[in-house]
């Protein structure tokens, strides 16, 4: 093994806990999420835009749902209200979904999500074609105590404004 690999092999094996071959956990103050949300390759956000563009909105779903509760309509009035304000060319919906289920479903299940987020702010007067879906499919877990299979952070639809 090359000596530069055999270093960093052995830094990974410090950091992940591990010691003679075998693995501890360290307690709950060590948890963190670390999730990396995506852009996708169709959201036009860059990064460089001003502070409107860079707010995330939520709309949480039921378990193995894709209904959106009527309670979000007025936030996606607001939203779109927003988004025109500040000239948004787009808003991008990233669908998500728990670790509960089948891995495909549940891609299948996040694009369901985000379709609805859609047709909801699309009813709230934004166009259609001006709403790119990235189907991100099964979160990575949000960590507090324990590892959850169906947090209610998961089963979501992230919201983003983008130029």
């Amino acid at each position: 093994m090359h000596m530069a690999l055999k270093g960093f092999v052995a830094a990974a094996m410090l950091a992940a806990g591990m010691a003679g071959g075998t693995a501890f956990i360290a307690g709950p103050a060590t948890a963190q999420t670390s999730e990396m949300h995506t852009q996708g390759r169709e959201c036009r956000n860059a990064g460089k835009s001003n502070k409107a563009f860079e707010r995330n909105y939520y709309v949480y779903f039921e378990t193995n749902s894709s209904r959106v509760d009527p309670k979000y309509q007025k936030e996606f009035e607001r939203i779109v209200k927003f988004a025109k304000g500040q000239k948004a060319g787009q808003i991008c919906l990233f669908g998500k979904s728990s670790k509960v289920g089948d891995p495909a479903a549940n891609t299948e299940l996040s694009r369901k999500r985000a379709r609805n987020v859609a047709a909801g702010l699309e009813a709230a007067g934004w166009p259609r074609s001006k709403m790119p879906i990235v189907a991100e499919g099964e979160a990575w877990g949000w960590l507090q105590e324990t590892l959850t299979w169906d947090a209610k952070e998961d089963r979501r639809v992230r919201i983003r404004l983008s130029r």
